[in-house]
């Protein structure tokens, strides 16, 4: 391959545009031909119903009406079969939004659900200015960052290393001698006056700490006779790194809502600021206060995301460094949920020279992992799956996506005969980035994604699930019903080798549905970051007889927390416009992908036995029907069904094949 920095409009491969930019990128050929594929190779005889361009209007079943209220509160649980078994998914009517600034991280529909009101938003905006509020929210601010201050700079007995000796986590008892609340120092002289007399009934090992009073409530019975059914368990691990970024840059990327939610996508679903407190210095973050609230994921619908309100304080400390810090507000508010807490957990940051910052990241919560599957517990439990190292590898993924970017000069390397200009370099990098955000926001449990188990028969008991989204809004989307279906599995293999797997150009075919009988070719792709697999590639499938079916774009992403490959169908036509620079925002593609979550620590990824495994999370964004409805017909679901289920053997079989023979070549 070779890199280029001029447009060849003769390339066979990008063909000459022939119409107005507009006309050309807003075409939907690429997401129908698409659909049509799928039937075809799998000899489906009753495709979902398609129709050219109709007038934008709302169906309903007569049959199966839609109850919008299923999920209740949580937008996570499951309803009973009856009501599952010939349609997927509740998407709640478009209505109003509160007068709040969200900023969605994953780009997800801003239509939130039925069971998620904001008036505990609007009563906390009018509650926190209140004193003696308002001072005491300042005062355990300036506590939290007293906290994180001693507690990112410690070592051990305080924090125990873990197997890559850069990841530690939290030795609880050592936390509660040293910065326990009162109530939680007397629970432990208790819990260890029992141990030392060899107790039988209660150990130190049983007991979780350090357990939270969110209501109020007394969470630690007086007798001890037993741990608590609603302790939470926690979660605390710290990391550091040197990260080409400036403080400053840095600074603003924690404290500005709205780029923090945008940046950080993969692990904020929502996030808003309810009020100020203190602006601090002019011109400065020092001593800025503000109440936030934030709702967390993982890239998976099959973990609840978690919610809380805090507030965030940035001061500078001693020695030219900074510190941002994080503190839940359950104390003086009514919480979102009862199974989350925040303690004090954020950041300080160290400017170095030549543009560099030096950051330590400490993360503390405390969370209810009662409703984890044995997949995910380990991920969670361990600190990993929403822990410091999962922040600063999105801090550097942030750096890397920011350079490449930046970069005027960036090469791109391509096929011998394909020249793609340096507009198009960024329009192909934009709708990458566009692809990933939406990804994210599709794939998660946060309360704007309504989820439902996609049932086909009584005796179905397989995990997928499925939602339903109408659009009539968004330019970059099709006017339509479109669905994303889901399902994850366990497979023995390490993280890195699935990655370079379901990425790699050569094994498409065996796994994807539509290139079963064709030959993809990645004929561009634009590096992100020193991992040669972190890159946007363009693909080209073609038939025995060399002719081009359809292209694709793809996104690659990897870092010991986990990966992601998103990828969409493009038509000939767009894909000429965006090498000729045009605006990818009208581009319309619908995502699907893979998401790739380690089940050990951080150095397990790389490990060629496997190590622990890894869970992928597979999900797929199709359009169900050009007019706007609430339910999805039998044939759809069998449809969505069989594509999944034979994806899901493909993989498993590769795997299972690559791990007998060893032929794990894909890099």
């Amino acid at each position: 391959m070779e890199s280029s920095s001029a447009i060849n409009s003769s390339s066979p491969n990008l063909p000459q545009m022939t119409m107005n930019a507009d006309e050309v990128i807003n075409n939907n050929v690429s997401v129908d031909y698409y659909q049509h594929q799928v039937y075809q190779n799998m000899n489906v005889t009753e495709p979902l119903t398609i129709q050219s361009n109709p007038p934008p209007n709302q169906e309903s079943d007569p049959i199966f009406p839609i109850n919008n209220n299923i999920f209740g509160d949580s937008g996570f649980n499951r309803t009973s079969d009856a009501d599952l078994n010939y349609y997927s998914s509740a998407n709640a009517p478009p209505h109003q939004e509160p007068d709040l600034s969200f900023a969605n991280g994953g780009g997800m529909n801003n239509n939130i659900s039925s069971g998620f009101s904001r008036a505990s938003d609007l009563l906390l905006m009018v509650s926190m200015y209140a004193e003696p509020t308002k001072s005491e929210i300042i005062a355990l601010a300036e506590s939290a960052m007293n906290e994180l201050s001693k507690i990112a700079l410690e070592g051990q007995p305080l924090w125990v290393p873990q197997k890559d000796k850069r990841f530690e986590t939290i030795n609880d008892i050592e936390y509660l001698r040293k910065f326990g609340e009162v109530h939680e120092i007397e629970s432990l002289r208790e819990i260890m006056k029992l141990v030392e007399v060899g107790n039988d009934t209660f150990s130190s090992s049983q007991y979780l700490l350090p357990v939270v009073d969110s209501f109020q409530r007394e969470l630690v019975p007086s007798s001890l006779s037993g741990v608590p059914k609603e302790a939470l368990q926690t979660e605390a691990s710290r990391d550091m790194a040197y990260l080409e970024i400036s403080s400053t840059k840095l600074l603003h990327l924690l404290m500005d809502a709205n780029e923090w939610s945008k940046e950080f996508d993969n692990i904020v679903a929502r996030a808003a600021v309810l009020g100020t407190l203190s602006n601090g210095a002019e011109e400065s973050y020092d001593g800025k206060v503000q109440v936030m609230y934030a709702e967390y994921h993982l890239p998976t619908p099959f973990v609840a995301s978690r919610e809380c309100y805090f507030a965030r304080y940035c001061k500078q400390l001693p020695y030219e460094m900074w510190g941002v810090v994080d503190v839940s507000l359950e104390k003086y508010f009514p919480s979102l949920a009862t199974n989350f807490r925040r303690r004090p957990s954020g950041c300080l940051i160290k400017p170095m020279p030549d543009g560099f910052s030096k950051i330590i990241w400490v993360e503390h919560v405390e969370a209810d992992h009662s409703q984890l599957s044995n997949h995910f517990r380990p991920l969670v439990t361990t600190g990993l799956a929403f822990g410091a190292t999962r922040w600063i590898n999105s801090i550097i993924r942030h750096i890397d996506s920011s350079q490449i970017m930046e970069a005027t000069t960036a090469p791109i390397y391509v096929d011998h005969g394909v020249v793609i200009p340096q507009a198009g370099r960024k329009s192909f990098l934009n709708l990458a980035d566009r692809l990933v955000r939406s990804f994210c926001g599709d794939i998660n449990a946060s309360m704007a994604n309504q989820w439902m188990p996609l049932i086909t028969s009584e005796s179905d008991s397989s995990d997928v699930r499925v939602m339903i989204k109408n659009n009539i809004e968004d330019p970059g989307k099709p006017i339509a019903t479109t669905v994303v279906f889901s399902t994850c599995l366990w497979l023995k293999v390490s993280p890195s080798r699935l990655f370079n797997f379901l990425r790699h150009e050569d094994s498409r075919n065996k796994w994807d549905l539509l290139s079963r009988k064709l030959t993809i070719r990645e004929f561009a792709y634009m590096n992100k970051g020193i991992n040669t697999g972190n890159r946007v590639s363009l693909m080209r499938a073609m038939n025995s007889q060399d002719k081009i079916e359809i292209f694709y774009i793809q996104e690659s992403y990897t870092d010991s927390t986990g990966s992601h490959i998103v990828y969409a169908p493009l038509d000939e036509f767009a894909l000429s416009a965006l090498a000729n620079g045009a605006n990818p925002d009208k581009v319309i593609v619908l995502p699907s992908g893979f998401s790739i979550l380690p089940c050990g620590f951080p150095s397990d990824y790389y490990g060629e036995d496997g190590g622990s495994g890894c869970i992928l999370t597979i999900a797929f964004h199709i359009i169900e029907s050009h007019n706007v409805r609430l339910f999805v017909p039998p044939e759809s679901v069998m449809t969505m069904k069989k594509i999944i289920s034979d994806t899901v053997i493909n993989i498993r079989d590769a795997v299972m094949y690559n791990n007998h023979t060893n032929n794990w070549h894909y890099n």
